[in-house]
């Protein structure tokens, strides 16, 4: 069984999917992942100019982007009795070139500690 504490917080006129949907997102590459337990995750929804700063601070990349993900652990079991806080996703909306829950799901596997060829 997965159970999922998420918080969301926005920049002053940012839209955001519902919490309902951004949820299901997460709890979906849960499942595909075979994990189990309780998860907690937090997502901020920014403007371009915020995003543009955590990549130049994290990234050292003078741009801002669609998403950042920021885990806390290198790879995530399952099983726990305790809350596993994931890490932080980060998500500008105006950048997105593809649907933001879409990217939603991307984060949720950087945070589980999966990575792609090509990352900068």
């Amino acid at each position: 069984m997965i159970t999922l504490d998420l918080h969301i917080s926005h920049s002053k006129g940012v839209e955001v999917p519902p919490k309902a949907a951004i949820e299901e997102s997460i709890i979906k590459v849960l499942k595909e992942k075979s994990l189990d337990g309780n998860f907690a995750v937090d997502i901020q929804f920014v403007s371009a100019q915020a995003i543009h700063q955590l990549n130049q601070s994290y990234r050292d990349i003078d741009k801002p982007t669609d998403v950042l993900s920021f885990p806390i652990y290198e790879k995530v079991t399952s099983g726990s009795e305790n809350t596993t806080l994931l890490g932080d996703i980060i998500v500008c909306p105006e950048m997105a070139d593809e649907p933001i829950l879409k990217l939603i799901e991307h984060s949720t596997l950087h945070l589980l500690g999966f990575h792609h060829a090509g990352d900068e």
